[in-house]
């Protein structure tokens, strides 16, 4: 079940929670689902079961929680053990949508920018996950949507999160530059302090994660179609940028189960 949050502070870095009580909805079929790099902060909380994760080099078999700041590389996850969980999903904003609820720089996320969730908030982390065993699907929601606007602090909403409610909701970089009249560098160092990433890193994840997402969704295989709608150069920019973020072309993506992420953000 999919709830939107309800206390404005958290609508506004938070898209919604999917509570699963059957994990097997999480992997449409296949117990492997692939995560790659991209501008979507996701906290996934382990109610029951656990999982067994392959990330820059190291495997291992963990029912503790995780919090997926920033994708660098890709992440491969099995998930036929894992009963119950609930899967946070922030704005595609990258860090910024997640920093509010956090006392830390953007350098210290993104060098361990995948991490357990209880090194990050702190040992809350199991606590909350105790009490949620005990609750409701609506419970759960309106539980985190409290447990989160506890840590709400207004003044670490930066320069990107102003963007994206007062100019760009997508956060479009040649429409702030001409709605504030910024140079470059300057965007670039606002952007790098809120997201971790430069302008153009940003946008280019940006929009190949609405290419890949429409990929998995239609599975079409039509690349002008893509190049023309998203703005590539032509069929060879499409296919190696795919490539570049996942390791795989689009065909060797639509021939992968679950290709997508970890998370249900083709709802």
């Amino acid at each position: 079940m999919i709830f939107e949050p309800h206390i404005a502070e958290v609508k506004k870095h938070i898209d919604h929670y999917w509570i699963v009580k059957d994990a097997a909805l999480l992997s449409m079929g296949s117990p492997t689902m692939y995560a790659y790099p991209g501008i979507t902060p996701d906290m996934i909380i382990v109610l029951d079961g656990h999982y067994t994760m392959s990330y820059m080099g190291k495997t291992y078999t963990s029912n503790r929680s995780k919090l997926y700041s920033f994708i660098h590389k890709e992440v491969v996850v099995d998930l036929s053990h894992l009963k119950s969980c609930i899967i946070i999903k922030f704005k595609s904003r990258g860090l910024s949508s997640l920093k509010p609820f956090l006392d830390l720089k953007t350098e210290a996320i993104m060098k361990d920018s995948v991490a357990f969730a209880d090194d990050v908030f702190g040992m809350d982390v199991e606590l909350l996950k105790i009490h949620l065993l005990t609750l409701s699907p609506s419970e759960i929601a309106s539980e985190l949507d409290q447990w989160f606007a506890e840590r709400y602090k207004n003044e670490r909403e930066g320069f990107v999160v102003a963007m994206a409610q007062e100019v760009s909701a997508s956060c479009d970089i040649q429409t702030i530059i001409k709605a504030t009249n910024y140079s470059y560098s300057t965007l670039e160092r606002h952007f790098k302090r809120d997201t971790g990433l430069t302008p153009k890193k940003f946008q280019s994840l940006q929009r190949y994660k609405k290419a890949i997402r429409e990929l998995y969704v239609t599975r079409n295989s039509d690349w002008q179609h893509y190049v023309v709608k998203y703005g590539y150069y032509d069929q060879s920019h499409f296919i190696k940028e795919i490539k570049r973020y996942t390791n795989h072309t689009p065909s060797q993506l639509l021939k992968t189960p679950s290709f997508i992420e970890v998370r249900p953000n083709y709802f």
